[in-house]
Order: C-alpha cells, then structure tokens, then sequence
C-alpha cells in the first residue's frame, strides 16, 4: 500500500478476517498537522489551543432521518498512515487530525457499512437525501448542525484532494463503503460520500 494519507472505512468480510481496510487516496503531501501542533510555539498558548480543541471533539453523531444515534471516537493515523477507524463497529470515527466539526474546513466522520455480526453504524447512509439535517454533539455539550447538501460514489481507489482542501466554511464528510463485492481485491468496489454544511 502506498505510504499516503487515506479515507479509510471498513465494511464486512466473509473470510477469515472479520473487516477489509477501504481507502480513497489523498495525494502526498496533504497537510494533516493538528489544529492545536500549529497553533503557536509558546507553550501556555498551545496548552490553552488543546483545551478548546479538546472541547470542540465531536462525542455524538445524529441523523434523524434514517434514525441514526451514534457515539463518535476520535481517531488518528495508523502505522500505515491510513485514517484510522473506530474499534467499535456501532460507532462513527472522526479524524482528529483535521478540523472538528463546525471549524473552518471539511471534518472528515467514517464508519462501517456492515459487520460480521449484521448491520454497522452507516448501513443506512445510502438512504440519506439533499436537505436532511445532521446533529454533531461536541465534548462541551455543544450541537453544531448541517444541511446535507450533495452525495457522490467514487472509485475506491480515487484521489480525492478535496476532502483535504482548506476552506473558509465549515463543512462535513461522512464516508462509508459502497458498490460491489471485489473477491480479488478483497473490496468493496465505491466509496459513499455524504457532503453536507454548517445549517
């Protein structure tokens, strides 16, 4: 596997393994540094950039429309410098190497489509339209909410440096598997990529 920074989710596998890694690429030299690693070089105002960071952690991820209540772990980069997923397959992972939700940039939140054991956390994503709205609790009990405002399908191995793009706004990314079963990739063939902005 390349040595890139990627959107990783995890669907279900009928073989010996209970999951498969799913990764839409980002290109090399994507900035990924922690809000809070850029801040400043004075170390009280580092610590104080942490807290708020701390604070602005996304615990609760909901969806009314298809029903969806969620714990939300944060997650960074594994050994192979692939987003890391959430241990709990009920559960969403954010990326806590980019933006919270609700700061300036594109807040990435992945998740299972399936299990082993059944249905995973984003099993009803798919079923998610223009308009519906979507609730992240933060640590400090704060809600932020967006308007989901596109969907699209890509390759699984498409390179996407959009979702890594700087921004102005606030926006959101959920990210689940989609499209075929790949026997000799051991894949899902697509990625499902729900976009939606700060309401």
């Amino acid at each position: 596997m390349l040595r890139r920074v990627v959107v990783v989710s995890l669907c279900m596998v009928i073989a010996a393994s209970a999951f498969q890694t799913i990764t839409a690429l980002a290109p090399a030299g994507t900035d990924i540094s922690p809000p809070a690693a850029a801040a400043s070089n004075n170390s009280h105002a580092t610590l104080s950039q942490a807290g708020l960071v701390a604070n602005l952690r996304p615990v609760r991820l909901v969806i009314p429309s298809i029903q969806l209540d969620a714990t939300i772990e944060s997650r960074g980069l594994d050994a192979s410098r692939n987003l890391d997923t959430a241990q709990d397959f009920e559960h969403a992972a954010w990326y806590d190497r980019g933006p919270a939700p609700g700061q300036p940039g594109n807040a990435l939140i992945n998740g299972h489509v399936n299990w082993w054991t059944g249905d995973a956390v984003f099993m009803r994503l798919k079923q998610v339209r223009t308009g519906d709205r979507v609730e992240v609790v933060r640590a400090d009990g704060i809600s932020v909410f967006f308007v989901v405002n596109g969907r699209r399908t890509v390759a699984a191995t498409a390179r996407l440096a959009s979702l890594f793009a700087p921004s102005g706004s606030a926006l959101l990314t959920l990210i689940t598997c989609t499209g075929v079963w790949d026997p000799l990739t051991m894949s899902d063939t697509q990625r499902l990529l729900v976009s939606a902005s700060l309401a």
